[in-house]
């Protein structure tokens, strides 16, 4: 009898853990189909870059705004290019002549970014000084792996 009731606890203990596994598992799915919230990711940026250049009530005052407005433009400079990429990606044969259209259009976004952060870099001079600047090109990267790392621990890798 007590062999029964020793079972019964292991079998019991058992599927507790794979329950409480399972609905883990659930709770990473949902999150993962979460739709992206751009106001936290940005409100969240912008206290990490605040912090991390260690800036002053003013100069957040009139840097975050300019820096938004940076980020907002490098993203409009990509969204033909990223709606052709999706276009292809579920396309069935796909030819030569689309993927070099993806090629130019990624290689013309680049150097429109690369042209908008010469832009703002003169900007950002008459707001920060060199160290400032410095550190927020630091911070902003180090927010944007963090950023990553933590989309992928929720994200299943798609093959």
């Amino acid at each position: 009898m007590k062999q029964v009731k020793f079972f019964i606890l292991c079998l019991s203990v058992l599927l507790m853990s794979i329950l409480q596994t399972l609905a883990q598992n659930q709770d990473a799915r949902q999150d993962a189909h979460r739709p992206f919230d751009r106001e936290s990711f940005i409100a969240a940026r912008n206290a990490y870059i605040t912090e991390k250049v260690g800036l002053t009530a003013k100069e957040t005052s009139v840097f975050i705004p300019l820096d938004n407005e940076l980020i907002r433009k490098k993203f409009e400079v990509g969204r033909e290019c990223h709606r052709i990429e999706r276009e292809l990606k579920t396309k069935e044969g796909k030819t030569e002549e689309e993927y070099n259209k993806l090629l130019k259009c990624r290689e013309e976004v680049k150097e429109k970014r690369d042209k908008l952060d010469k832009e703002y870099l003169e900007k950002f001079k008459k707001i920060l000084t060199a160290e400032q600047i410095v550190k927020y090109q630091s911070a902003d990267r180090a927010f944007f792996d963090e950023f990553v790392r933590e989309r992928k621990k929720i994200e299943p890798l798609v093959k």
